[in-house]
C-alpha cells in the first residue's frame, strides 16, 4: 500500500524535491516499521506535457495521504490541481460514508515566493543549508508522524485509477468560482505594478470554432481552454504562459477577449503588462474580429501580441496564408510596428517560451522607461535650510 503521494510541480528544484521525497520515505518507514516503497513521486519527466503513467494513476487512486509541495509554480500547474482534486474528492467521499474526516491532505511550504504571508519556513531553503539541518529533520519527523497516524486511524478507500482527465477539475482554477467567493488580489501584488501580467486569450470555444474549422481538438468549453500546441503540450496555452511568468516572479491573471478594454485600462493605471494570446482563426469570426480591430486602432505600445501557429496542426499549416492575411487585416497597426512585442507564427512550445519571456522582458523595460510615475516631487519651493553656526 502506498502510504503517501508526493505532489510537486516539475521544474521546481527537481533534485531537491526528489531528495525530500527519499528523506521523507525513509522516515515514514522508520516510524511505521514497513519495509519497501511507502511513497510515490513522479520523476522529473512527469511534467505538464507528459501523459499520466499507470504508476501515477495507481498511486493516486490508492494512497492514504497526499503531500503537496506548495509554491507559486505548484498553484499554476493544472496537473497538480487535478491531483489535488482527485485526492480531496476521495477524502470527501470517505467523510460522507463514515462521518469521519481524515487529516490526510498535507501541504508543505516548498517556496515562500508569494504563497504564504507572515510566517512559515520554506523547505527548499531548509534542505539546502546545513545550518538548518536540525529543523529539517524535525519537519520530516513531524510529517512522517502525521502520515503514519492518519494511515493507521483511517482507511481511505481506493478508487478506479482510470481517471478521465478531460473531466477531472483543476482544484486551482479559481475562475470557475462564483465572484462572491473569489479571493481578492493581494495588496502587495497590486502594488508591484511591473510584476503583474494580464493574459488575455483571443480564442473561441469548441462550439464557436466549429463554424470556421474542422479540427477542434485544441479547443474546450471556453476560449481560455485553447491548447494551441496539443498534443505536444496538452494543457491550455494560458496555463503554460502563467507558469512561465511565475518562474520569473510575475504575478498573473487570465481574461477573455471581452475584458480586454478593462485590462488595458487597469494596466495603464498601474504600470502592468498585457499579453494578448491570439488564435489566428478567430479573425474569421465577426465578433472577435471586431474587438481585435478596435484594439488595433489604439496601437498600444506596451501590449505584447503573440500568435501561435503550431507546425503539428495540419489544418492551420494548410491555411497558413489566409490566416496570416486575416491577422494583417485585423491588426495592421500592431503588425506594422515590427517590434519585439509582436510575434506571429510561433510554431512550437519551445519557441513560445522563448518569445513570451522576451516579450515580458521588453514590456517591463518599456514600463521602467516610460511608465506612469506615481510619486512626484512637491512643486513648492523648499524651505530655507538651517545653518549651523560655528564657534
Amino acid at each position: 500500500m502506498t502510504q503517501f503521494f508526493l505532489s510537486r510541480a516539475a521544474g521546481d528544484d527537481d533534485s531537491y524535491a526528489l531528495r525530500f521525497f527519499h528523506d521523507l520515505s525513509a522516515r515514514v518507514r522508520e516510524v511505521s516499521g514497513v519495509d519497501g516503497d511507502v511513497g510515490f513521486v513522479e520523476t522529473v519527466d512527469g511534467d505538464s506535457r507528459s501523459p499520466w503513467s499507470t504508476a501515477t494513476r495507481n498511486a493516486l487512486a490508492g494512497c492514504q495521504a497526499f503531500v503537496a509541495l506548495c509554491s507559486p509554480r505548484y498553484f499554476l500547474s493544472e496537473r497538480c490541481g487535478r491531483q489535488w482534486w482527485i485526492f480531496a474528492e476521495r477524502l470527501r467521499q470517505y467523510e460522507r460514508e463514515t462521518g469521519r474526516r481524515a487529516p490526510a491532505l498535507l501541504s508543505v511550504l516548498w517556496s515562500d515566493s508569494g504563497v504564504a504571508e507572515g510566517g512559515g519556513e520554506a523547505v527548499r531553503q531548509l534542505i539546502r543549508l546545513r545550518s538548518h539541518r536540525a529543523r529539517y529533520e524535525a519537519l520530516l519527523a513531524s510529517l512522517a508522524g502525521q502520515i503514519v497516524a492518519s494511515t493507521e486511524e483511517h482507511l481511505v478507500p481506493p478508487v478506479n485509477p482510470n481517471f478521465d482527465l478531460a473531466t477531472v477539475p483543476n482544484a486551482f482554477d479559481y475562475t470557475r468560482l462564483e465572484p462572491s467567493v473569489q479571493t481578492p488580489p493581494r495588496k502587495d501584488l497590486a502594488d508591484a505594478a511591473t510584476q503583474r501580467v494580464h493574459f488575455v486569450v483571443a480564442a473561441g470555444s469548441r462550439a464557436e470554432m466549429g463554424a470556421v474549422r474542422d479540427d477542434l481538438r485544441c479547443y474546450g468549453e471556453r476560449g481560455r481552454d485553447w491548447a494551441a500546441y496539443r498534443p505536444s503540450l496538452p494543457e491550455p496555452l494560458v496555463a503554460h504562459a502563467r507558469m512561465l511568468a511565475a518562474e520569473r516572479l510575475f504575478g498573473s491573471d487570465v481574461a477573455d477577449l471581452d475584458d480586454l478594454s478593462e485590462r488595458l485600462d487597469q494596466a495603464r493605471r498601474n504600470n502592468e503588462i498585457v499579453v494578448l494570446l491570439v488564435d489566428a482563426w478567430v479573425t474569421k469570426l465577426a465578433s472577435y474580429q471586431r474587438i481585435l480591430a478596435e484594439f488595433d486602432g489604439h496601437a498600444e505600445p506596451i501590449v505584447a501580441v503573440l500568435a501561435p501557429s503550431s507546425l503539428t496542426d495540419a489544418e492551420t499549416v494548410r491555411h497558413g496564408g489566409e490566416l496570416r492575411a486575416g491577422l494583417a487585416r485585423t491588426l495592421p497597426r500592431h503588425l506594422a510596428r515590427g517590434d519585439q512585442l509582436v510575434r506571429l507564427e510561433i510554431d512550437s512550445p519551445e519557441a513560445f517560451e522563448t518569445d513570451l519571456v522576451a516579450a515580458l522582458e521588453e514590456a517591463q523595460n518599456r514600463i521602467f522607461s516610460h511608465g506612469r510615475v506615481f510619486r512626484r516631487p512637491a512643486q513648492d519651493e523648499p524651505a530655507d535650510r538651517p545653518i549651523l553656526q560655528g564657534p
